[in-house]
């Protein structure tokens, strides 16, 4: 093996190890491609597929709308409420892997209704699934209930009130997601006045496929506590001033934001500018299966193509915890556990990058 080979297996394994912290993925968009092929193979209805590279290949896209007829073609193999048990055990299985300690992950009860799949049922095996993987891993993850724009405030009411019960047992926040340009946020402030009443913590998916202003109206009508994206927050200097005097972290998704078109390549994407001007940026995969990358990816793209030196990859591990929803003792033994972990790696990897 070449110094070359020898230096990018040892880049490769130093962004396997460094401590993660997981706030932005959809577990539907997160089952391991193995899993979901078992999926799709056990209802022998589906020719098109007959090994798992023929699944990787299905999962190309034209565009966004192309990603969103996948999406809900993969989710017609998902047949009962049991399913998600495994789902998220073996997503968590393979975020263990690359060292994620702690994970925010959102659910869709509501992409199942017409399957006949309840919220309640859905929620219950998503908490015996995670508790599996956390005996099992180690690893610490809690549930966002997403809300789909396009479905109206009487289910997304509906959605709160089916996982109140679950408050603190599992289920720790809401987010609200769908079409962001067809479907404006306003609507759900009712909404998340209620949830925050009832101790929902807020994040909502905003400028992605919308402005700023999409932003704008998340922070200031629906009060959330983070942003899941924010690619678009620079076409309004004022709101960039806001992010940074608010520290509202930015939940974002490189690889995701280029798959889908929304930002052209991974050098014109502004998660660095954001990060110079000293916004809260954590780093997350979205949809790792369905875009063919892992969290582990996402920040070895920063490192090849933005820059991103070993110092500030730590800082954007850190960001991950300071914005979490866990609690603030949690919080400060994580960024404890990470430090020490960090000082290893850094004696460990000190000729890698700068």
């Amino acid at each position: 093996m070449s110094t070359k080979d020898i230096e990018s297996t040892n880049k490769e394994q130093f962004f396997r190890e460094i401590p993660k912290v997981e706030l932005h993925l959809h577990l539907e968009g997160a089952i391991p491609l193995q899993t979901l092929f078992e999926l799709i193979k056990r209802e022998g209805k589906e020719p098109s597929i007959e090994t798992v590279d023929d699944l990787q290949k299905k999962l190309t896209y034209t565009d966004f709308v192309h990603f969103i007829e996948v999406w809900i073609w993969k989710n017609t193999f998902i047949k009962s409420e049991k399913d998600f048990e495994e789902i998220v055990y073996q997503v968590l299985s393979t975020l263990s892997e690359q060292n994620v300690k702690y994970v925010e992950a959102f659910y869709s009860p509501g992409d199942y209704q017409n399957q006949g799949l309840s919220t309640e049922g859905i929620t219950k095996y998503l908490i015996k699934g995670k508790k599996r993987a956390f005996c099992d891993f180690g690893i610490q993850s809690e549930l966002i209930v997403d809300v789909v724009r396009g479905d109206g405030l009487e289910v997304a009411m509906h959605h709160l009130e089916e996982t109140e019960s679950f408050l603190g047992k599992g289920v720790i926040g809401i987010g609200l997601g769908g079409n962001e340009q067809k479907y404006p946020a306003d609507p759900y402030a009712v909404v998340y006045k209620e949830a925050k009443k009832r101790g929902f913590r807020l994040t909502a998916h905003a400028g992605e496929a919308a402005g700023a202003q999409s932003i704008w109206t998340c922070i200031e009508k629906l009060c959330v506590e983070r942003i899941g994206h924010g690619v678009r927050a620079h076409e309004d200097p004022r709101l960039i001033s806001l992010l940074r005097k608010r520290q509202i972290p930015l939940e974002m998704c490189v690889v995701s934001n280029v798959k889908t078109g929304v930002c052209e390549s991974f050098r014109t994407h502004p998660v660095k500018q954001y990060y110079q001007q000293g916004l809260m940026v954590t780093v997350n995969s979205d949809d790792p299966t369905m875009f063919n990358t892992s969290l582990t990816q996402e920040y070895s793209v920063l490192a090849r193509n933005l820059g991103f030196s070993k110092s500030d990859i730590k800082q954007l591990c850190m960001n991950g915890i300071t914005a979490s929803f866990m609690s603030d003792k949690d919080r400060e033994l994580m960024k404890y556990q990470f430090e020490k972990e960090w000082e290893h790696l850094l004696n460990k990897y000190s000729q890698l990058l700068t």
